[in-house]
Parts: C-alpha cells; structure tokens; sequence
C-alpha cells in the first residue's frame, strides 16, 4: 500500500511541474515573438546566454554567442519584411530546478523580397536556464517540415 501511495505522490506533484515549465517555457518563447514582430534585436538577443547556440532551417543559420545570434536574428527580425510569429504548441519539460526542455510548433511569416507574404510551419527544440536576470535559451533549434513526397498518379 506504501508503494501506490508514493506512486500517487509523485503523480500528483509531477503535473503541477510540467505545468509550470510549459508557463514558463510559453512566456520566454512569447517574450521572443513580441521582440522579434517588433524588429527589437537586442531584445532577441537579451533572450540568450553568452555562450548560447542556435541552430535555424536556412542553410548556414548557425550561430554561438551573442555575436553571432544578433547577425541571424537581425536578418529574421527585420522590419521590412513585417515578421509574424505565432506559436502554435509549447510544452516544456522540467530538466531538474534551473533547466526547461521546450518542444513546440510556429508560423512564421515574413515578406519576401518579392513582396508576397511566405509562411513557414517550424518545429522548435529549445532548452533554456534559469538564470539572475531569468530564463535564457541555451540551445535554439528550428526546422521547418519537409513534405512527403508526392505519389505518382496511375
């Protein structure tokens, strides 16, 4: 009877966690949302640790530290192309008391050099840390889906 008693414990303490780090994890990934629709770049940037490593689907979109974020995020954030960032899914996972794992979905739209608005679907691996100032990303995953492939018709 101990056993199931400790198992309903952890249970019942386990969802009030996950539920605030999908808060938490939420709050941080709007926080770079708001910046970034407003072409605020070192408010972006501010989002990141020092040692920070990104990692965005265009190709060569790989940065570490700050340096080198704000020259990605100044391309994503850029006013011209009137960013839209709306997050579809945020679940974050607790990685013990100063870490947040983040799993989740956004459309991002962007005006392109042609002036037709392009929305791209991006999935996001994100873990942050808590630090004196708050959460930071540590590591800042995207990619965008590739589609599957289209079936010959008979």
């Amino acid at each position: 009877m101990r056993n199931w008693n400790a198992i309903i414990l952890v249970i019942a303490l386990a969802g009030p966690a996950f539920a605030d780090a999908t808060a938490d994890a939420l709050a941080h990934d709007e926080a770079f949302a708001r910046a970034c629709e407003a072409g605020d770049v070192k408010g972006v940037v501010a989002l990141y640790t020092d040692d920070a490593v990104v990692v965005w689907p265009g190709e060569g979109e790989e940065a570490k530290g700050k340096t080198q974020i704000e020259k990605l995020a100044a391309n994503l954030c850029d006013p011209k192309t009137k960013p839209k960032a709306v997050i579809k899914s945020v679940v974050g996972v607790p990685l013990g008391d100063s870490h947040i794992a983040i799993t989740g979905r956004w459309e991002f739209t962007q005006t392109g050099p042609d002036g037709k608005r392009t929305t791209s679907h991006l999935r996001a691996t994100e873990i942050i840390v808590r630090t004196p100032a708050g959460w930071r990303y540590v590591s800042d995953h995207a990619s965008i889906g590739v589609h599957p492939p289209e079936v010959a018709k008979k």
